[in-house]
């Protein structure tokens, strides 16, 4: 019996998915998909690396499992994986919806240029065009940096901070929901030093030449510009958003107790950093960690509760979060 059988018949043993499904998902995928999301993670990879390792050139277990392991935060690896899934007939158009924001976290601009079904608008293939040879660079001053935030409990957001976008200065919500930088309100009317690349459907196609996180400085940073013409529009909703997805790569921590956040030049988080590890997932539904067998949206609920009371770490890299 394959280890992706095995993986099958305990899970229906286990009564974690009714037999009928055991049996419609033998091939591995289905139940590997159906562990994920009710929060069964150890069983989940196992079982996508086994139904992957079972039959190699299957584009589906290829491609499944090149979609969880980006998700965990292993970008590059899903990557490769799904671009095998590819070469092995797998659907272009849905790899390629994959795909697309893995190579842009990674700033893997050429390999976006070039995606067969690229999902990417004129407007954003005219921006990726120009990124391809005005690559992304951070400078950062020293190993770490740190920079104060308002934390949030409301659900609206994990907190505030303080953004330059050149020479001006706005305040940002860190949106779990989101991805990239959305730039809002007034910054978005005035367009200072911004350069654009035309219209979608989701707004203005941008890049930031600079963008000032606390001391570290992201140049050439991808953005969307909205701006809401509606009279008397809130105050939150002229908030320039950054997603976690830009802040991934530098490892931060949040302390609510001090609102200060932490970012490492490195990336990296010590394997022996003491703490609960908690499971998170980064994919197109957000940022998502594991309460209570649940995946849950970072900022909602007890989540937001629990982030906004306790000091926590992403690892990103091991597609955890850290709460000591």
């Amino acid at each position: 019996m394959s280890a992706a059988a095995r993986l099958t018949m305990l899970a229906v043993l286990a009564g974690i998915v009714p037999r009928a499904a055991g049996a419609q998902w033998s091939g591995g995928v289905g139940l590997a998909d159906s562990l994920l999301a009710t929060g069964h993670v150890a069983s989940a990879e196992s079982l996508y690396y086994a139904t992957s390792s079972a039959r190699p050139r299957d584009a589906a277990a290829r491609a499944a499992l090149g979609r969880y392991l980006a998700s965990r935060g292993a970008l590059r690896i899903g990557a490769v994986l799904l671009e095998e899934a590819r070469l092995f007939g797998g659907d272009t158009v849905r790899i390629a919806r994959a795909l697309a924001p893995i190579y842009s976290s990674l700033g893997d601009y050429r390999s976006l240029a070039t995606l067969p079904a690229s999902p990417l608008s004129p407007a954003e293939a005219k921006r990726v065009r120009w990124l391809v040879s005005h690559a992304p660079v951070l400078e950062f001053p020293d190993s770490v940096a740190t920079l104060p935030y308002r934390v949030l409990s409301d659900g609206s957001g994990i907190g505030v901070v303080s953004l330059g976008i050149g020479e001006r200065r706005v305040d940002a919500l860190i949106d779990p929901r989101a991805s990239g930088v959305v730039v809002r309100g007034r910054a978005a009317r005035r367009r200072d030093g911004l350069r654009t690349f035309g219209e979608d459907s989701s707004g203005v196609v941008a890049v930031v030449p600079e963008l000032h996180i606390g001391d570290v400085t992201l140049s050439n940073v991808p953005a969307r510009l909205v701006v809401d013409s509606a009279r008397g529009t809130s105050r939150s909703r002229q908030l320039t958003i950054i997603g976690v997805d830009v802040l991934q790569r530098l490892a931060p921590t949040f302390e609510p107790t001090t609102q200060m956040i932490t970012l490492r030049r490195s990336g990296q988080i010590a394997a022996g950093v003491t703490g609960t590890r908690t499971p998170m997932l980064l994919d197109e539904q957000g940022f998502r960690i594991l309460v209570d067998d649940h995946w849950v949206r970072a900022g909602s609920g007890a989540t937001a509760q629990l982030l906004s009371t306790r000091p926590w770490t992403l690892d990103a890299k091991r597609g955890t979060i850290v709460l000591p």
